[in-house]
């Protein structure tokens, strides 16, 4: 068939397949029609080859001897029709029918499709109880818990339904092999539990070791830490820019509009405006901060680089300073005692802590005086590593702070020097926080890096240092989050009673002279931190104390017992006061996986589960919890969509509307994949979710929301092809090392990107095809040959006119072009089919299996790959369906097999970009292929994105009664200058959407479509 014959069937499908046929026809005219013309037209033109007892395809066409049996079967006829049109049915070489007879038949096919898909518009159709998808499972679990554990990692891959989705009953079925790897998908759920004192939470890695339960607590409170804003210079700025606010614009601003502006604390920038602006200092170091804060340029040309630059001398200065005059402690000494034992250490890590916004008077050097050398430590025979501690803090004493110029007094002038300090020390304390400490405390030069350590020499232990973070930095809110914080750090890890069992068992044995580690007998655990143990250990080394310490030594002693015995009979019981909590937030951690109220029944259930596992099987109440979170997350009440079985059916009518909750259920799994947030819920439950201007807010915000990225990844993903090529691994390493896993993940990530922001803010979903623009990180802007554009690791930036790099819209993106090349060439027959099946929605029959294969690698071709495939089409049965879109595919040649450009393919020949399209047109490259389908079929584009849109939102295939639907869906797209959300919109309050079919209403053939 010539180009010219497939360019005017392709209008003439156009015309003849919208949402209303080109003539109305009345009943009467379709019974006659189909009696007069369309009978003897199969029997003329069809039935030689699809008739009899072995029809061509397995299609008889004389078995349609009637209106009824043709609409029974309008599917098999709207094909019918589509090969008509397109000219392929009959096939050359049969005779042809006359023009007007071929246009009758059409028209009278599109009549009888019209009315059928009048008469049952609005159906909701069948959509199937199911399971959860294994993408709509993790996101779930995601949303449920907080984490993206992405359990479904292991199930097998969902197979999908003849519309290329994942998210429909035909599809998605259950085998016992299945059930079993959501049970180890729930238990591994399970074993992130975090049980807190109220409630509970789900932890990024499992819980189930001492380990690591330490280790998300600790980076719980670090996180806290790191997020707050410390650094000087960050201060200096905002105050600069305070100073300056009416010169910069902001003349109104407060101190506090400009802390919230500058993201720093707006309690602690008022104590740093007072130090710089404040009373005038004329010695020490709060004149010397002074005079560099007034040496700050003024706003003018590059005022900002220079301004940052002058406050971060500024923050140096202060550091240096604090580092110089920051006082220094020593445990206190008990004769035959190390220093590092727990109850002398722990005293002197608190003179640290209460300290930090002080200065050590002795470190100033008073002109006329002897510098100050401190006396060694003391000591002790036989005490372990005793030597190595005394000579690191004699360091430490005499260090270099000695001859620095700051530091110099004139003789006279102490007083005036020290009232400096002290100003500057209260403001600018020498550590904010302390994350990690080392065992030789506060030299960490060997081993930093233990988070929240108290620095023990022979066990781990931690100490809570951040005292001037409360008192500068923090409010009230962050003061209660951060001691909440350190107190589930003691219910979560159990740290402080398991240190003392530590110290017990390798410490305590000094106190007896047996050596720090001595062993001996061991009781219980549990019988080492009752009260009883505790003060019997306490009074032992207080007998010491008595004869080798002094009243410091003793009462460090006293307080560090009283302590340890205070905490661990708190944690113990506020675990047992948290164990209703627990219980209360398992009945709403079970409503949000089941995505409804709970019935009395349902707490019943899970109360009566928890007794069992408690009396009959005699598990803690952490194992217990654990098991109720498995049973929850096995129930079909989360693990299946069983929404579609609300509500209650009823007799009468054809269709039930939805509950609320099922609406909810049905929007959220539609636009996020997901179960419904707080929000949703909450107006399900009242009844107003399906008033239609709450469902159309309820829809813009879901939008919005940062998790409608599973449009672009679900819906757009597995529409276009490209949602699994994270696991792509058809290309040749050794030929193109540059095809990374980094650089794939790199490829996957931009259509999902451009998608995203396409959906989310508001973009003409048209930029699909004529975008000008894409986005790109560093791997992929090295790929595209964007040397000018360097993405720092890990970000994504847009480049707006990426056309210049041959980029733009998702036609040129590297995923497609890799994703449809064999290997070891490009295959124009594979993205030809790409653009016409996928993208443009043409309905093409898979290749005969007689067609022989091109070779795989390009390089050892002995023609072009062009001209090897014109000898190709040259075999009857390929020419048909290749000249629909060989053109489309050569446009593309001017990218190699991984989206790389290209001017020599790799036999190093070069390559031409030049393509036929089947309109007789021809256009050069991509430009040339945007060009031709922005004149002939855009209108292909739009309809099958409404198509496909519509297939996934009702999670099952289309059916005549929804073309009403799609026409209407096609006219708001175009008014709404073809935004994503009108589309949604137009779904989301149709009828179809809103209800379900009442399965005690007995419909006919026609109405099941």
């Amino acid at each position: 068939m010539s180009r010219r014959r497939s360019a005017a069937a392709a209008t003439l499908i156009l015309i003849l397949f919208p949402a209303t046929p080109a003539a109305e026809l009345t009943d009467a005219d379709i019974e006659r029609v189909f009696a007069q013309s369309v009978r003897p037209f199969t029997a003329a033109y069809c039935v030689a080859c699809h008739g009899g007892r072995n029809p061509a395809a397995q299609f008889n066409l004389g078995q349609y001897t009637s209106v009824a049996a043709t609409v029974r079967d309008h599917a098999r006829w709207a094909l019918v029709a589509e090969k008509l049109a397109a000219g392929e049915m009959p096939p050359q070489g049969m005779k042809q029918p006359p023009a007007e007879d071929r246009r009758r038949v059409l028209e009278w096919v599109e009549a009888m499709r019209s009315r059928e898909a009048r008469r049952n518009a609005g159906d909701p159709g069948v959509v199937l109880v199911r399971r959860l998808s294994n993408a709509e499972y993790n996101y779930s679990i995601r949303d449920l818990t907080g984490v993206d554990l992405r359990p479904a990692r292991e199930f097998p891959v969902d197979p999908a339904n003849p519309d290329g989705f994942d998210n429909s009953g035909e599809s998605l079925t259950m085998s016992p092999a299945l059930l079993n790897k959501y049970m180890q998908a729930a238990r591994e759920v399970a074993n992130h539990l975090v049980l807190l004192r109220e409630g509970f939470e789900f932890a990024p890695h499992p819980m189930l070791a001492v380990s690591d339960r330490e280790k998300y607590a600790i980076q719980r409170i670090v996180a806290f830490y790191t997020r707050q804003p410390t650094d000087f210079a960050d201060y200096f700025q905002a105050a600069w820019r305070f100073k300056h606010r009416a010169a910069l614009g902001e003349p109104g601003a407060t101190l506090a509009e400009t802390a919230r502006r500058a993201k720093v604390s707006p309690k602690y920038l008022p104590m740093v405006w007072d130090v710089l602006e404040g009373q005038r200092e004329e010695v020490g170091p709060v004149a010397r901060l002074q005079t560099m804060w007034r040496m700050l340029p003024r706003p003018g040309d590059r005022q900002g680089e220079l301004v940052r630059e002058g406050c971060v001398k500024m923050r140096d200065y202060v550091v240096k300073i604090r580092k110089l005059t920051s006082r220094l402690f020593r445990s206190p000494q008990v004769s035959g005692l190390s220093g590092t034992s727990q109850p002398l250490m722990n005293w002197k890590l608190r003179a640290f802590a209460a300290h930090r916004r002080d200065f050590d008077r002795a470190a100033l050097q008073v002109e006329g005086e002897p510098p100050l050398v401190l006396p060694a430590m003391p000591r002790a025979s036989g005490v372990p590593r005793e030597d190595e501690v005394a000579r690191r803090n004699e360091a430490l004493a005499v260090r270099a702070r000695f001859g620095d110029p700051e530091l110099f007094v004139p003789a006279g002038q102490r007083e005036r020097y020290e009232a400096s300090f002290a100003r500057f020390a209260s403001v600018f304390p020498d550590a904010f926080y302390i994350k990690e400490r080392g065992r030789f405390y506060p030299d960490d030069s060997e081993d930093k890096g233990r988070l929240l350590s108290a620095g023990f020499h022979n066990v781990m232990g931690y100490f809570r240092d951040d005292l001037p973070l409360q008192e500068l930095i923090l409010d009230e809110a962050q003061r209660r989050e951060l001691d909440r914080l350190w107190l589930e750090f003691d219910t979560i890890a159990d740290q402080t009673a398991r240190t003392y069992v530590q110290f017990y068992f390798n410490q305590s044995g000094e106190i007896e002279g047996r050596g720090r580690e001595s062993g001996g007998f061991r009781p219980p655990d549990a019988q080492v931190t009752s009260e009883k143990m505790i003060f019997s250990v306490r009074d032992t080394y207080l007998a010491k104390a008595e004869t080798g310490g002094d009243e410091v030594s003793r009462q460090a002693i006293r307080e560090h017992f009283a302590r340890v015995n205070a905490t661990i009979r708190e944690v113990e019981q506020a675990r047992l006061d948290a164990e209703p909590t627990h219980l209360d937030a398992l009945m709403k951690f079970a409503a949000r996986a089941y995505r409804r109220p709970l019935t009395q029944a349902d707490r019943e259930t899970l109360a009566g589960a928890y007794r069992s596992l408690r009396d009959e099987r005699r598990l803690s109440h952490e194992d217990a919890m654990r098991d109720l979170i498995v049973l929850v997350l096995m129930s079909p009440d989360f693990c299946y969509r069983v929404d579609a079985l609300e509500p209650k059916p009823v007799s009468g009518g054809k269709t039930v509307p939805l509950s609320g909750t099922a609406l909810a259920s049905r929007l959220s799994y539609f636009l996020w994949s997901s179960l419904p947030d707080r929000e949703l819920m909450d107006l399900a439950v009242a009844g107003r979710l399906a008033a239609p201007e709450v469902l159309t807010t309820q829809v813009r915000r879901m939008i919005r929301d940062e998790k409608s990225a599973a449009l672009a990844v679900e819906f757009a993903g597995n529409w276009l092809g490209y949602r699994r090529f994270e696991d792509h691994n058809g290309v040749d390493r050794g030929r193109f090392p540059e095809f990374t896993g980094e650089l794939r993940r790199s490829m996957f990530e931009e259509p999902v990107r451009y998608i995203d922001d396409l959906i989310r803010n508001g973009g003409s979903m048209l930029d699909v095809l004529y975008g000008a623009h894409t986005f790109v990180d560093r791997d992929l802007a090295r790929h595209y040959g964007m040397e000018d554009i360097r993405p720092k690791p890990g970000e994504w930036v847009r480049v707006s006119d990426a056309r210049k790099y041959g980029r733009g819209g998702l036609l040129p993106m590297a995923v497609f072009l890799t994703r449809n090349s064999p290997g070891l060439r490009t295959s124009p027959v594979k993205r030809g089919y790409w653009v016409a099946r996928t993208l443009l929605g043409e309905s093409i029959p898979p290749p005969p299996a007689s067609v022989p294969e091109l070779p795989e690698d390009e390089s050892k071709m002995h023609l072009p790959l062009r001209q090897m495939l014109a000898k190709h089409r040259e075999h009857p049965s390929c020419a048909g369906c290749h000249q629909r879109f060989d053109g489309f595919g050569l446009a593309f040649e001017g990218f190699g097999p991984v989206g790389e450009r290209r001017t020599r393919d790799l036999a190093n020949r070069p390559v031409e970009t030049l393509a036929g399209f089947p309109d007789g047109t021809e256009g050069s490259g991509v430009e040339g292929l945007l060009s031709y389908i922005k004149a002939r079929r855009e209108k292909d584009f739009v309809n099958n994105l409404c198509r496909k849109l519509l297939a996934y939102g009702l999670g099952r295939g289309l059916l005549l009664s929804d073309e009403p639907l799609l026409a209407q869906m096609r006219t708001s797209f175009e008014a709404a200058g073809h935004r994503f959300s009108a589309l949604i919109e137009s779904i989301v309050v149709s009828p179809q959407f809103l209800n379900q079919r009442n399965p005690h209403h007995e419909m006919s053939r026609g109405e099941r479509n």
